[in-house]
């Protein structure tokens, strides 16, 4: 298990470069992904047990931030992720995964670990999906 868990990190790492890459070359406008890049900016965040902020995870986005507030809104709609009011500071608001995007995520990572592993590709794409109709 603990190998599956650092594949998992690793692979999670290399998708948050290769998104940064292509976001340096095209121009982040047209590949903008701000949910999914967010969520692997909570995935690392939460192995490397750190604290995210909506205004710091807002800034990963590489949208405007009224953008990135209504994904977050729209995640958290769907059960991905929680926001809460720290104690200390009322202006902070901590983002966490939810158990769902907890295992939302963790499924991707591990089917894209397999992928790059030489896995099978399918044809129709991944079947895993997220139901926004909720």
């Amino acid at each position: 298990m603990p190998h599956r868990k650092l594949a998992r990190m690793e692979t999670c790492r290399k998708v948050v470069t290769m998104r940064k890459a292509l976001g340096e070359a095209l121009g982040y406008r047209h590949c903008a992904n701000p949910i999914w890049d967010m969520l692997l900016e909570l995935y690392i965040a939460e192995r490397e047990q750190r604290i995210v902020y909506l205004w710091s995870l807002c800034s990963f986005a590489n949208v405007p931030f009224s953008t990135a507030c209504r994904k977050v809104t729209e995640m958290e709609e769907i059960g991905l992720v929680r926001r809460n009011a720290t104690h200390r500071d009322r202006r902070g608001v901590e983002v966490t995964l939810t158990v769902k995007g907890e295992g939302l995520i963790v499924s991707l990572l591990d089917r894209l670990t397999e992928i790059s592993n030489g896995g099978p590709v399918p044809r129709t794409g991944i079947s895993v999906r997220v139901n926004y109709a909720n």
